[in-house]
């Protein structure tokens, strides 16, 4: 994952070199990436016997098996489809890269499944022989790009005696840093159904975990259970499959409000923030040219400058439900518009380049009122922030 972000900040870079950029990109994404697909295709056919040496062979459904009883599994499943949210033309789930907004009907489940091996970073299923288990890997549509879908051999396994549930997935691997975002809307809701396994099941999580991961484990009542590893071949004796409830631009209201029911009242209530408040980017990317002026421009109208990373867990669920209005540039922290009373009003400011639909469905779900404004980018993804269409969304806000 360091490795795979200092990559990134080259390759960013590179982008004041326009022909260079593209010829490497385009190298990249064709050839490179046609050759690994070959080298990979073809281990999985030389390969396919070995236990251990080339990547899995077929795929199944654990979904499907649970449904059909064949073969017999013990599990719930607790919702087969979680609804669509609201659409028009100018939503950034339907102009953004992703469109997991199409991603209906995601079903959420769990099952308990017997001797199973956990592989790669992202811990997926592979029953014998060799079959990857899709829900695993957030379905069919995205298997191809997980870890699991792709090894070529793996360490000796390691046992775990006893029961446990992950939830370690692609997005929230064992190794290397974890997106907060991935962190609240993937990974914290598969514990959603805890109460439903064995008292003494433990959790498999990241080796690694930053202070927020832990508190809001700690919250939970479950940083005790938690086992940390960067293993990449578990074999547990009983593991139980708790679904990923979605993608993180997938519409996902089962984790809004697992999370909002789990955090909310543990929220530290002896933080006192400001009503109003934009977030401070501390990154280097994705930062508007003007962005000195734009929190010049939220301070004259009584708004706060917030940086999210001086603050507990805690204090920053405390900061958010006591709001008011919450502003920023795109990013994670605004996911923790989930803890938002409903009303707040919410406004969004993203490049061009990295539109990303997460918290258009979110404000649906948790009521805010909501505004966004696109800023157009050059190839070397610089920007600014229309300053008039700020002060009027100021204005409108009140």
């Amino acid at each position: 994952m360091i490795g795979s972000q200092r990559f990134g900040k080259a390759a960013h870079s590179l982008r004041r070199l326009g022909i260079i950029h593209r010829f490497l990109r385009w190298l990249r994404r064709g050839l490179w990436a046609g050759f690994v697909e070959a080298v990979v295709e073809f281990s999985r056919f030389v390969w396919r016997e070995s236990p251990s040496f080339g990547p899995p062979a077929t795929a199944f459904s654990l979904y499907q098996a649970l449904r059909t009883c064949d073969p017999p599994l013990r599990g719930r499943v607790v919702l087969n489809d979680q609804g669509v949210p609201s659409l028009n033309g100018a939503s950034l789930m339907v102009k953004g890269l992703f469109h997991h907004h199409k991603r209906q009907p995601w079903p959420v489940f769990w099952c308990e499944l017997k001797e199973t091996r956990l592989v790669t970073q992202s811990l997926a299923i592979v029953q014998s022989p060799k079959c990857l288990a899709v829900e695993s890997v957030y379905g069919p549509e995205h298997m191809r790009g997980d870890p699991a879908f792709r090894y070529f051999s793996l360490p000796a396994p390691r046992r775990l005696a006893g029961h446990w549930t992950s939830i370690v997935s692609r997005w929230v691997p064992t190794r290397g840093p974890c997106n907060y975002t991935h962190w609240l809307l993937d990974a914290l809701p598969r514990l959603a159904l805890l109460d439903e396994f064995p008292p003494d099941t433990g959790i498999i999580v990241p080796r690694s975990l930053a202070g927020w991961q832990k508190e809001s484990l700690a919250l939970m009542g479950v940083l005790d259970r938690c086992r940390p590893t960067d293993e990449e071949n578990l074999l547990v004796d009983s593991y139980y499959f708790s679904s990923p409830t979605a993608m993180l631009d997938c519409y996902n209201p089962y984790a809004v409000n697992f999370l909002r029911q789990t955090f909310i009242p543990g929220r530290d209530t002896s933080y006192r923030g400001p009503a109003r408040f934009v977030l401070k980017r501390t990154g280097k990317w994705r930062s508007a040219a003007n962005e000195a002026e734009m929190y010049r421009l939220f301070e004259q109208n009584g708004w706060s400058v917030i940086d999210t990373e001086q603050l507990t867990f805690a204090q920053e669920v405390a900061l958010f439900h006591g709001a008011e209005a919450v502003a920023g540039l795109l990013g994670s922290g605004l996911t923790n518009v989930v803890f938002c009373k409903p009303g707040c009003s919410v406004l969004q400011i993203a490049p061009d380049f990295v539109l990303d639909g997460w918290l258009d469905w979110i404000v649906q779900v948790v009521g805010c009122r909501y505004e966004f404004a696109v800023c157009q980018s050059d190839y070397q993804q610089s920007f600014s922030v229309d300053l008039q269409w700020l002060k009027g969304a100021l204005d409108r806000i009140g």
